[in-house]
């Protein structure tokens, strides 16, 4: 099954109901491209994150993870009230991922990050962790991956996490701030813009430089077999007798032998904290540092 779970937000006041509920401006996104965007409690901590696009005029889609998007929908109709607008879950598409010269049309290769382009009797979404050696985009249609040949969903959720865009699962609901997963840094977030739940407190964080806590990405040996760690897990500093934990996990997934982690690390533990798994002598982590992080 597909990770994500597409939201369909239609209506003449669709764009300016969405550009006071997102992060990323809405009213001036162009048809041809699609855009980071995040949506946040008034506290300024993540509900839920995703790709929007504008479908038609007065239709716009956001693809988020499967697991939020009930709940999603039924929140942000609360605050429709008179706007002329219609939120619902669209069955009729599907998101797959693929990666890959062989499974990206070639038009798509060395496109930018964004580009939406039709193709091949589909929707398609240049992911932003895309290289022209390795091009990897979103198919978004109603027949499933067809020839596009769609990676396994572990392999593409872990080419994602290395990418540096983890999803917010509904157990991370509610606990991380934008900053922790470099929203302010890769575009998912407007500044220039009005305006949106939790402004105040991202926009304060960021222009303060108080930003504490970033994303990092790590590997460790795991059994193919084995869960991946569920979202808000802990991580432990290895060897700590007071066995503390020094970082969370936003998402995992378990690709070819190796458990690909995305998680919230506080910036001046980095690079002396060497992080375990499950506790201070469990597997550690070969993590990579995180962006502003000190060498």
């Amino acid at each position: 099954m597909p990770e994500c779970a597409l939201v369909g937000i239609r209506g003449s006041d669709a764009a300016s109901f969405l550009h006071g509920q997102l992060t990323h401006g809405v009213t001036g996104l162009d048809g041809g491209l699609a855009a980071p965007a995040a949506y946040c409690t008034a506290q300024g901590r993540l509900l839920a994150n995703g790709v929007l696009w504008r479908a038609q005029s007065d239709h716009f889609v956001w693809m988020v993870s499967r697991d939020v998007a009930d709940a999603l929908v039924k929140r942000l109709r609360m605050f429709v009230l008179r706007a002329r607008v219609m939120i619902d879950l669209d069955a009729s598409l599907q998101a797959w991922g693929a990666l890959g010269a062989q499974a990206v049309p070639i038009t798509l290769h060395e496109a930018p990050a964004w580009t939406r382009f039709p193709a091949e009797d589909a929707d398609w979404i240049v992911a932003p962790m895309s290289r022209a050696e390795r091009p990897a985009a979103w198919r978004i249609a109603a027949d499933g991956p067809g020839g596009a040949t769609a990676l396994a969903g572990d392999a593409w959720a872990a080419a994602r996490l290395a990418g540096g865009w983890p999803w917010i699962r509904a157990a991370a609901q509610d606990l991380f701030l934008p900053a922790s997963l470099d929203m302010d840094l890769n575009g998912t977030i407007d500044f220039a813009k009005g305006c949106y739940p939790g402004q105040e407190v991202i926009a304060r964080s960021h222009y303060r430089g108080t930003v504490k806590r970033r994303l990092a990405y790590g590997t460790a040996a795991w059994p193919p077999e084995a869960s991946a760690l569920p979202p808000a897990s802990d991580l432990y500093a290895a060897g700590d007798a007071a066995g503390r934990p020094a970082g969370r996990v936003i998402e995992s997934a378990v690709h070819q032998g190796l458990l690909h982690v995305a998680a919230e690390i506080t910036l001046s533990d980095w690079p002396a904290v060497r992080y375990a798994i499950g506790a201070p002598d469990g597997p550690v982590l070969n993590m990579r540092a995180p962006r502003g992080a000190k060498a």
